[in-house]
């Protein structure tokens, strides 16, 4: 749920509506046999008298008759004020009297066309589109989304529960309401065409609700560090270095002035003196700690870990306040979501994973002043495209997935912590889905076989070399990719680790075999290259030809440490490119997203390849991680164990109804009934000594791809 709202946004949508609220502009009177005695007579002339609903030639309003998109379009479109936007669907022409409203809905993401490049301006506008149009006004104004239910009884003649939850949403706010049966009862009619008088109400009744309304409250961190016990750990860590006595610092509140963070003259000795005043009042932003931002009301926070000397350095993420037990930790200048903070501690989710981070290792920015961001996209073509930004850098960069789910809408902007739990611009949770290729099971093998891989890679060379010249100049070449296809196949024999997941992970880390790594060190996977060394090519990290370091990828690394649930470091946290919170993301890399890039690289290859690997597997399965979780040979209970997933950490989503608990992931091959009745699932193992496992159907979330 979204507790805030963009003050700027904000004031622009109140000055809008309060402008068409009080702002009487002259019309043509309408025909009092027209509108006199009607129903919605009143808000038919408010919307007349404010210029949102115009006239016919004639003189007439016609408020019987269907509304049509383009109609509707325009009705919003002026109610908002939204600004000029150009576009080009093919059948709305260019001198057309609503085409330039037309494009200001499409182009702030309200309506959108159909494929073709049609827009379809004389189609009427049902209630249940009224309602998903009137759900992105609502986005587009940051006014939270909640529900009124109803039991309508014509629910089943909804397009889908994405629509139900759109009229729930309009009915919350007042903007449409339900039809009352003979019986009492209440139905919505989503088929049914809306009037232009209807349209009129709608638009008033919006207007009216943004007037009222008032985002909630951000609720309290509480202003003394938790004292949770922590898990015990198999490996202990070493014990915190001693610190010397930390001194008294002023304590200092802010606010937010001309776009800055702007100290108070006054400082507080104690720390909870300050939180006092800071709670006093809204306009108190952010809390300093002499120079040191400590504490905002509402905001982002990112890595920032300096050592003395300046370099850059990964932040940790612990998952207790005291900072013993580590959970994760994230390159210099990423985003981390902020769940508040005290003079002790930041806490912030990374991942699924909620974790607590010091003070010196990490920025805060309040909301008001975030400018970029991570987040999600949908082209028109139902990609989906995740931009990343850096804190540090200022620079953003983007990728794609892969092929968006059906509850993520084209042009809509979307944010996800994790890249599994998907959150409207507003705060409002949209749903939850797992990337194919970044939980897929690396013990999984891909249908190509040696040749078509080698004819794979030599494509996608040739590809690059043509679309970007540059780094990619005579790749088709000069790539230490070149002829590994077979290679990598070999290895997925001998060793249980998916060939086109290894050619994906020569792709991310080698950039296609052209790095200077690659070429010159045969390192097609930046092996034992290590922030700390300056050598590129270190003794470890130097190949005799690039097929070695494949060898060396899945034999020293991804076997032993990454994927094997026995490992002694406690480093495997599932057999998949994963998160921060699941797969060998935890632990592998420091970019919270390099999991999902390194998926996204796999998607494109298989595409490329002609799409056989997508979508193979119907399921994964998500181990419930309270306790430990045992693999059998078998399917019961009785056969003996293959392996044990030991209990750990499960993120902000242990209760299923608030998302999906992110445990081990698996990847279903089949179910079957076990000599007990129950529902058991083969899975493919993590360890390398078995090909397939079974795992108890209660002790696993299932997710159907």
């Amino acid at each position: 749920m979204k507790r805030f709202r963009s003050t700027a946004k904000l004031a622009a949508i109140l000055s809008a509506a309060l402008l068409l609220i009080t702002l009487v502009v002259p019309a043509t009177q309408a025909s009092a046999d027209e509108l006199t005695g009607r129903t919605l007579e009143k808000e038919l002339r408010e919307m007349i008298s404010k210029d949102i609903l115009t006239g016919y030639t004639d003189g007439t309003y016609r408020p019987e008759e269907n509304v049509s998109r383009a109609q509707f379009a325009a009705f919003v479109a002026r109610a908002l004020k939204l600004p000029e936007a150009n576009g080009s669907f093919n059948d709305v022409p260019k001198n057309s009297k609503l085409a330039k409203d037309i494009y200001r809905v499409q182009s702030a993401g309200l309506m959108n066309g159909y494929s073709g490049g049609i827009f379809k301006p004389d189609a009427p506008i049902t209630r249940e589109q009224v309602s998903i149009t009137m759900t992105n006004v609502l986005n587009y104004s940051e006014m939270v989304l909640q529900e009124t239910r109803i039991d309508f009884t014509d629910l089943n003649e909804f397009q889908s529960s994405g629509s139900v939850r759109s009229a729930y949403y309009s009915i919350r706010y007042g903007i449409i309401k339900g039809i009352p049966n003979k019986d009492g009862s209440m139905r919505f009619e989503p088929k049914t065409n809306a009037t232009r008088e209807q349209a009129a109400a709608f638009i008033s009744r919006f207007l009216k609700a943004v007037e009222a309304y008032e985002p909630p409250s951000l609720p309290e961190i509480p202003d003394t560090p938790e004292q949770p016990t922590p898990p015990e750990d198999p490996v202990k860590p070493d014990p915190p270095k001693p610190q010397p006595p930390a001194m008294d610092q002023d304590y200092y509140v802010a606010t937010i002035e001309n776009g800055q963070l702007k100290k108070q003259s006054k400082g507080y000795t104690k720390y909870l003196q300050a939180v006092d005043v800071f709670n006093s009042s809204s306009k108190y932003t952010a809390m300093y700690r002499g120079d040191e931002l400590i504490r905002v009301s509402r905001g982002m926070a990112f890595g920032d870990k300096k050592s003395p000397a300046g370099a850059v350095e990964n932040t940790i993420i612990y998952y207790d306040p005291e900072f013993k037990k580590q959970a994760t930790y994230v390159q210099q200048g990423r985003e981390l979501k902020y769940l508040g903070s005290n003079d002790k501690y930041v806490k912030v989710q990374v991942g699924a994973t909620e974790g607590y981070a010091k003070h010196s290792e990490v920025d805060l920015i309040p909301i008001e002043l975030v400018i970029n961001r991570d987040h999600y996209t949908v082209s028109q073509w139902g990609t989906l495209t995740h931009v990343t930004y850096n804190y540090m850098t200022k620079k953003s960069a983007s990728y794609y997935v892969q092929l968006a789910p059906d509850f993520l809408k084209n042009n809509g902007t979307y944010h996800s912590p994790d890249g599994v739990h998907f959150y409207e611009t507003n705060g409002n949770f949209a749903g939850t889905f797992l990337p194919y290729f970044q939980f897929l099971s690396a013990r999984s093998k891909t249908s190509y076989t040696g040749k078509e891989l080698d004819a794979l890679i030599l494509n996608v060379l040739k590809e690059r070399e043509q679309k970007y010249g540059g780094t990619y100049t005579d790749a088709s070449k000069k790539s230490k990719l070149l002829g590994l296809g077979s290679n990598f196949k070999k290895l997925e024999d001998d060793y249980q680790v998916n060939a086109l997941m290894i050619l994906s992970l020569a792709v991310h880390e080698g950039d296609y075999g052209m790095s200077k790594t690659a070429q010159t060190c045969n390192n097609l996977f930046g092996l034992y290259k290590y922030d700390s060394l300056t050598k590129l090519c270190p003794d470890k990290g130097t190949f005799k030809n690039p097929g070695d370091s494949a060898v060396a990828l899945v034999k020293d690394f991804l076997n032993p440490n990454y994927m094997d649930p026995t490992n002694a470091l406690g480093r495997a946290q599932g057999a998949a490119f994963g998160n921060k919170t699941t797969g060998f993301n935890v632990n592998y890399a420091s970019d919270p997203t390099w999991g999902a890039k390194a998926g996204a690289h796999m998607y494109n290859l298989d595409k490329a390849a002609g799409g056989k690997d997508y979508g193979l597997y119907k399921q994964f399965a998500l181990t419930k991680l309270e306790i430990p979780t045992n693999v059998r040979t078998a399917p019961s209970t009785s056969a003996p164990v293959l392996y044990t997933y030991t209990a750990r950490n499960n993120g902000v989503y242990k209760d299923t109804s608030n998302g999906l608990p992110l445990g081990y992931p698996l990847t279903v091959i089949r179910s079957v009934k076990g000599d007990d009745g129950n529902t058991w699932y083969e899975v493919f193992s993590d360890k390398a000594t078995a090909k397939t496992g079974y795992i108890s159907a209660d002790v696993v979330t299932i997710i159907n791809n």
